[in-house]
């Protein structure tokens, strides 16, 4: 047709060689690589032999030789003698040493403080009541010497207890050493700080972060002006400072001044602070309970390891205490003197938008900013768009309205696409999910891009392609109307940034990267009139800048993202988070790139590579390459505890007595993968009518929320009764009549460091006081229509009886036998494997390599009064 032959003529010349697209291809995969390569490089770690030529710096090595003896022991529960007698006589032995080195420009006084004391934790689903008693935190105070004592501390925090079964190497043993080698730097240093400085190195923060709210009741609290909390949720990497804050951004103009490798990023503390990462630090209890602004910086990339017997000391680099060395032991130096210490309450502004831009620099402004900038951005962007629409129909020789119309029937072809590809994508996760094939990309996360980025990028090159390939339009060039996809995809990122900022949602700076670029390069080709080829050249230059930074972000969002879903909810789709960061990460990499592809000739030479790679990770993702899980390096996580249950009647005597092996659930793939390999588990059953008939089950849950995993639980009866080196002793001291319609119920209660009570008044009865607290918080999750409320109790160096009393209210005239409340005293035996039963340790050593149990004894005993 005439048309056809119009097409052709008009666009002799316009089209490019389909090589191009591999070449284009390969330039962003290798800048990928040289990212990486940047992102992985940390600075080398300085010794002892090093210290001479290098005055006032970190050295790693006496970090690392600090962390070998800490280490030494193996776990440090809370409550166990490693913890309270080993860990706390080596950190007060330790920081005395660095105290007789110091210059005498600095007073030193350091502290073990032992606290009793209680905190709430108001939960959406489980609300919990957390009580301590023998709390030890090591404490060190620096002043200068010979004047009086400042009004205005800084606060160094971190924990230096482990979970169970875990040398906590990195958590937190990394944080705890960085902060004795910090101390010892300071020490050093011939000058005083204009503020004191404090270290809290915490002894109880894996259980409910009691260590952290034991030292804001210490005196020292009420000069603390503002904090770094220092954390580690992987095994070495770089430290991300994820939380700032909250709304006192001087605290960032400190960071970006004085830290020399900056690695930081506002969408992590969003996301932190939206409860969408399952975890909490003492950064928490410092800012809500404690109520003053600080930061919050953890290892957290890659952390396969974290919480399991493989964190141990030769998984920490040197390299990694280095970095996090320079930059806290700078911050320190830099806030020890800040002026804005002494006035804190005049800095409390509004929250920040910050990132660093490939660790090599800080970019900063507050959230008021990042409105302006957005908005002026989208302005411009939008004028640009329609400015460039003019130049365009004057060189076509078309009119305006034209150019608008197909600009148009590009936008909605492009946002077609876009929704396809993200659909088939998702469509992926839940076919994946539901065939089993789930987290197949554990450990080889490659699979990500084969499984959720190709059908997202055949989707975004397909709709280009049948455009122009099938809609001939025969007065407007084809490169042209390759160009109008680009400004349809600029048009699609501007209404994004709008609506993110109209939402004040500050991580939308990750889309005015891009428009900015976008802008900045219409411009050029404004000037140059959108030129055929060059054009294209001043596009691909500015998108340099985006493509680093984006798979900068890619690289922190799946290191840290990825080995966090073996220990979430396994009820939950793993596959459905994962693809929709690949989703995200290349719509930002590739959507200015794609459309490029209807430009080529043989354009499905490139569709069909794509389609063969994404058929090959499907394939590979289901042999023994997609099996999630590795023997100590990425390895399937369980709890299975060996329980004792012991049910009373109201007047003492058994009701029911049982042990059972429970298996708590932690990914979507358990028990599934164990139930044929361990020969224990085909005895194994679902816990049925146990949760209607039983308070919470009658299990004895660790933590209250465990409950919520009772759908996907699994346990099966025990031969032999589980080992208790310390036996619960549980006493019911007597009941008094406060007031004709209330009572109060005595009772004593002792045994191992790590215990919990569910207190559950019978209908229509109510809790009306108790000890634990000045007032009765809400209740939890219900049972059988009965307010449940839990109380999670430890101790630490202090194991003396606990004496606890609560008050019901009922009808006055109630009779005496009626009963008014269910009581469930559970106890966790956490740092005590070498009580384990045969039985029990030959069903734990029958589960696979690959896999890493948590096992121990665990108590209950139910009464009814």
């Amino acid at each position: 047709s005439s048309e056809t032959s119009g097409e052709r003529d008009i666009n002799y010349g316009q089209t490019i060689s389909v090589v191009w697209g591999f070449i284009l291809t390969a330039v962003v995969v290798g800048i990928y690589f040289l990212v990486y390569l940047n992102w992985v490089s940390l600075p080398t770690g300085l010794t002892t032999t090093d210290e001479a030529s290098n005055p006032g710096r970190f050295i790693a090595q006496v970090a690392k030789e600090n962390l070998a003896v800490l280490t030494s022991n193996g776990p440090r529960v809370g409550g166990s003698p490693n913890n309270e007698v080993f860990t706390v006589d080596f950190l007060y032995r330790t920081v005395n040493e660095i105290v007789a080195e110091a210059n005498s420009a600095h007073r030193f006084e350091v502290q073990v403080q032992q606290q009793d004391g209680s905190a709430f934790f108001d939960y959406v689903t489980y609300p919990m009541t957390s009580v301590y008693q023998g709390v030890q935190n090591v404490l060190v105070k620096i002043t200068p010497a010979g004047v009086p004592e400042p009004e205005h501390y800084l606060m160094l925090s971190s924990h230096f207890d482990s979970v169970p079964q875990s040398p906590g190497a990195g958590d937190d043993g990394t944080m705890t050493v960085v902060m004795l080698e910090i101390l010892r730097q300071l020490s050093k240093d011939g000058t005083a700080y204009e503020h004191g400085i404090v270290f809290v190195f915490n002894g109880f923060e894996e259980n409910g972060l009691q260590g952290a709210h034991a030292f804001i009741l210490h005196p020292w609290w009420d000069r603390v002006r503002a904090f770094i909390n220092m954390d580690v949720a992987a095994n070495g990497g770089r430290e991300i400072m994820f939380q700032a804050g909250p709304k006192f951004s001087f605290l960032m103009e400190y960071y970006r001044d004085h830290v020399p490798h900056p690695f930081c990023t506002a969408v992590a503390e969003e996301l932190f602070q939206a409860d969408l990462v399952p975890s909490e630090t003492d950064f928490f209890i410092y800012t809500k309970m404690g109520g003053r602004p600080g930061m919050d910086f953890a290892h957290a990339t890659w952390g396969y390891l974290y919480h399991t017997a493989y964190d141990a000391l030769d998984t920490i680099p040197l390299e990694s205490l280095q970095h996090t060395g320079d930059n806290v032991l700078s911050l320190v130096r830099g806030l020890a003197n800040a002026p804005e210490l002494s006035d804190i309450d005049n800095y409390e502004g509004t929250k920040a938008v910050f990132f660093d831009f490939l660790n090599w620099f800080l970019i900063y402004y507050p959230d008021w900013a990042g409105i302006v900038i957005n908005s002026l951005m989208a302005a411009l962007g939008l004028g640009l768009i329609f400015g460039s629409f003019a130049i365009m129909a004057k060189d076509s020789d078309v009119s305006y309205g034209r150019v608008v119309g197909q600009f148009f029937i590009n936008l909605g072809v492009q946002l077609l696409s876009i929704a396809l590809g993200a659909g088939f994508s998702i469509l992926m996760a839940v076919i994946l999910n539901a065939a089993g094939g789930a987290m197949s990309w554990f450990t080889e996360s490659w699979l990500i891009f084969g499984l959720y980025m190709c059908p997202f990028l055949m989707c975004t090159v397909l709709g280009p392609l049948l455009l122009i390939r099938f809609y001939k339009i025969n007065n407007i060039l084809l490169q042209t109307r390759i160009n109008l996809f680009m400004l349809a995809q600029q048009m699609i990122f501007i209404v994004i940034l709008i609506v993110m900022t109209a939402m004040t949602i500050r991580s939308a700076y990750i889309f005015v990267i891009v428009v900015i670029f976008f802008n900045a390069t219409t411009i050029v080709n404004m000037i140059v009139r959108f030129r055929s080829f060059h054009w294209i050249y001043i596009h691909l230059i500015g998108q340099l800048f985006p493509l680093a930074y984006y798979s900068s972000f890619s690289l922190t969002t799946f290191s840290t993202f990825i080995p966090m879903q073996n220990r979430g909810n396994p009820e939950s789709n793993p596959e459905f988070l994962i693809a929709l960061f690949a989703i995200i990460v290349i719509l930002m990499m590739s959507s200015f790139l794609t459309p490029m592809v209807a430009m080529m000739r043989k354009p499905f030479i490139y569709f069909g590579v794509v389609a063969i790679f994404w058929i090959i990770t499907i394939i590979v993702s289901v042999t023994s390459v997609g099996f999630p899980y590795r023997a100590e390096t990425s390895p399937q996580r369980y709890y299975v505890f060996h329980i004792e249950r012991n049910f009373h009647h109201p007047n003492g005597t058994m009701r029911h007595s049982d042990t059972h092996f429970y298996i708590h659930p932690q990914d979507v793939h358990t028990p599934g993968y164990i139930m044929d390999t361990v020969p224990e588990m085909r005895r194994a059953t679902q816990l049925g009518d146990e949760c209607e008939r039983e308070l919470y089950c009658g299990i004895p849950f660790y933590q209250s929320y465990f409950h919520g995993r009772r759908n996907s639980a699994w346990w099966l009866p025990a031969e032999s009764h589980p080992t208790f080196p310390t036996p619960v002793k549980f006493e019911f001291l007597g009941k008094t009549s406060a007031s004709p319609n209330t009572t109060r119920y005595d009772f004593s209660v002792e045994g191992t460091d790590h215990m919990s009570f569910y207190v559950s008044p019978i209908q229509p009865n109510l809790l009306r006081n108790w000890s634990f607290s000045e007032e009765v918080p809400r209740s939890g999750y219900p049972w059988n229509g009965q307010e449940v409320h839990f109380v999670n109790y430890v101790h630490g160096i202090d194991d003396s009886p606990h004496r606890f009393w609560v008050l019901i209210e009922h009808a006055a005239d109630k009779p005496v036998d009626e009963l008014t409340f269910h009581l469930n005293i559970v106890a966790q035996y956490m740092h005590h494997e070498e009580y384990r039963t045969t039985e029990f340790k030959r069903f734990v050593d029958n589960f696979p390599d690959y896999a890493h149990v948590v096992a121990y004894p665990s108590y209950l005993e139910s009464w009814l009064f």
